[in-house]
């Protein structure tokens, strides 16, 4: 098992951890997540959502959450080499895009806001207030499918923190 996941990192599993050994017992749910990271914020083709535009969802998703995995996302759309012009303020779940100067972002970023509060909301009419701000299927595809994962992923470290607290306190 890859004590350096993203995953492990960010929920605080220390090589010599007793955690390990239960985590090892799922060793291979936790490769499928560390391969879903990769491949929701690095597939081989982007579509029209930008590496950039994933890690601002991403980031976006866990300052809601209020979790430490928003400082990892911060680092990937820190060292993403496009161009963030104002991308990066919508990071804070309390900005959103001007609609009049981009209807598309603020669309996106309504759309990922209702997934990660309200997801039991989202209807027919929430995908096509998406295509009509001009996001094409398969970018809402991409779209949903990073939302789905991030969420799960905020999870999944919250559920492994609380089992790393709970095995620190009993070894002290």
């Amino acid at each position: 098992m890859n004590i350096n996941s993203v995953t492990l990192r960010i929920a605080g599993v220390k090589e010599n951890s007793p955690v390990l050994s239960v985590l090892e017992q799922r060793s291979e749910i936790l490769q499928l997540t560390e391969n879903s990271h990769d491949a929701v914020l690095h597939p081989n083709d982007v579509g029209g959502i930008s590496y950039a535009l994933r890690a601002v969802i991403a980031t976006r998703i866990s300052a809601i959450h209020q979790d430490e995995l928003q400082s990892h996302y911060l680092k990937l759309l820190e060292d993403s080499d496009e161009s963030l012009d104002m991308v990066g303020i919508f990071c804070d779940p309390h900005i959103l895009p001007n609609a009049e100067t981009n209807n598309w972002l603020r669309t996106i970023i309504n759309h990922v806001d209702l997934l990660t509060h309200s997801p039991q909301m989202a209807t027919k009419a929430s995908i096509d207030e998406l295509k009509t701000a001009g996001v094409a299927e398969a970018d809402i595809v991409r779209i949903t499918q990073l939302v789905g994962f991030v969420n799960y992923q905020v999870r999944l470290i919250q559920g492994i923190r609380l089992l790393v607290n709970k095995s620190n306190k009993e070894n002290k």
